[in-house]
């Protein structure tokens, strides 16, 4: 195909479903337990004004679409602590005496429990391997692993939290889902020559 021609050195490059990572910046060094999220949408409904035999269409309200994150569960990190953790941080209190029942959550606490949730795409990378070298054996260092997009969903806080099943017939590892709403998404497109992951620590 002639697109193909204006790729780069090294072809074609499609973004892949498995490269990613999920953060939150108010709950710490859980990246590598995601197992899948999907990225923001957005709804924008249309308002339809009619005239006589005629139909005329106006762009209505955007409203973002609520982000599912899963991940597996472990005793380090305990990924089901963390996630109770950011509902006590929130503000909820258990009712264990009435005058816990008059506190509620915030939006501002919410917030603040869970933080910015950033979604980030990469690209494959390689490893830098010098001429003559045992590539058996040489761990290298990472070349040209990056960033080639990132959303940020801000002002997000959890709608909700599945903290998985048991099953004595199953020998799955056990997953925890949680429902992010959010008030907007911001995008960043890195392209080719993204930020590393060496550049962001």
């Amino acid at each position: 195909m002639p697109f193909f021609s204006n790729a780069g050195p090294g072809g074609f490059e499609p973004k892949r479903k498995f490269r990613f990572l999920v953060s939150f910046t108010g709950i710490q060094n859980i990246e590598f337990m995601a197992t899948k999220v999907n990225k923001p949408s957005y709804d924008m409904t249309p308002k339809e004004h009619q005239v006589l035999n005629h139909v005329f269409k106006f762009p209505g309200i955007v409203k973002w679409s609520d982000v599912q994150v899963s991940f597996v569960d472990a005793v380090d990190p305990n990924i089901g602590s963390r996630f109770y953790n950011a509902l006590l941080n929130a503000g909820y209190i258990q009712p264990t005496r009435f005058n816990n029942t008059a506190t509620g959550i915030t939006k501002v606490q919410a917030k603040s429990a869970l933080g910015d949730v950033v979604i980030k795409q990469l690209n494959g990378g390689g490893v830098d391997v010098p001429a003559g070298v045992d590539t058996g054996t040489f761990l290298g260092n990472i070349l040209d692993t990056s960033y080639v997009e990132q959303w940020t969903l801000k002002n997000a806080f959890i709608k909700g939290v599945k903290f998985g099943d048991l099953d004595y017939s199953s020998e799955d590892l056990v997953g925890i889902d949680i429902d992010v709403v959010y008030d907007y998404a911001e995008y960043v497109d890195y392209g080719p020559g993204g930020e590393t992951l060496q550049d962001l620590g």
